[in-house]
């Protein structure tokens, strides 16, 4: 465990697809603070030029043969990734700034294990009408403790980060909330104020809302709620 007020290192992972009128913004961004150690842009099978406007601006890059899912593509960066903190910020962030990246790394010097966000933004329908409810069926202590529970930036140590059980795509964040909930993990969720980014096409809603419900469901199946919910004892 890395202990309080020690000097940790941080790698920033961008998980980015066919962001490149953004993604050069996001990296300025993170480049200001001088905590972080280490930025990586995973191009998520880009069909436009993120992977050479990443390159331009002098940090690592992965580049994806095809589209394989935001939660395999944080994956990658978190696997080339040598910090003690990981952090993961969404490409499309149109509003970042370095403060917001401050933000997430202070909890980790007060031995804080994980770092979500909460903001405020329009919409939010696949938390409203998906995550919410089910969370507040199978998962009653996290639908009130946590605000923004699909938030997409959020800082994890390296050794909690190893334990948890990756999910391909956009049920990602909700998976590892939940197993480090489930696992004990201090856990800070800090405000950065409004967020701005892509407005998804509601197919694209639809495929992000069947994604979050399975990781829901089947973390509800690994942790005893769904038989809980039941009402089946095991004997």
């Amino acid at each position: 465990m890395i202990e309080a007020r020690k000097k940790f290192s941080v790698s920033v992972v961008i998980p980015a697809y066919n962001e490149e009128n953004n993604i050069e913004k996001v990296i300025n961004a993170v480049k200001k603070r001088k905590e972080v150690d280490e930025i990586i842009v995973v191009d998520d099978g880009s069909v436009d030029v993120t992977s050479e406007i990443a390159h331009s601006c002098e940090v690592e890059v992965i580049t994806l043969p095809k589209n394989q899912g935001k939660g395999n593509a944080m994956k990658e960066g978190a696997s080339k990734a040598t910090g003690d903190i990981i952090l993961f910020i969404d490409a499309d962030y149109k509003n970042i700034n370095h403060r917001i990246i401050e933000s997430i790394i202070e909890p980790f010097k007060e031995m804080h294990d994980f770092v979500k966000t909460t903001f405020d933004r329009n919409g939010g329908r696949v938390t409203l009408l998906t995550a919410k409810p089910l969370l507040e069926h199978f998962f009653p202590e996290i639908a009130r403790r946590f605000e923004q529970p699909l938030s997409g930036q959020v800082g994890i140590k390296r050794d909690l980060l190893e334990k948890i059980t990756w999910e391909p795509g956009y049920g990602v964040e909700i998976g590892m909330l939940i197993d480090a909930v489930e696992m004990g993990a201090k856990i800070e969720e800090v405000h950065i104020g409004y967020l701005d980014h892509n407005e998804r096409a509601l197919e694209d809603l639809d495929v992000t809302a069947k994604e979050v419900t399975r990781v829901i469901l089947d973390r509800a199946v690994k942790y005893k709620r769904l038989e809980n919910s039941l009402g089946i004892i095991n004997s």
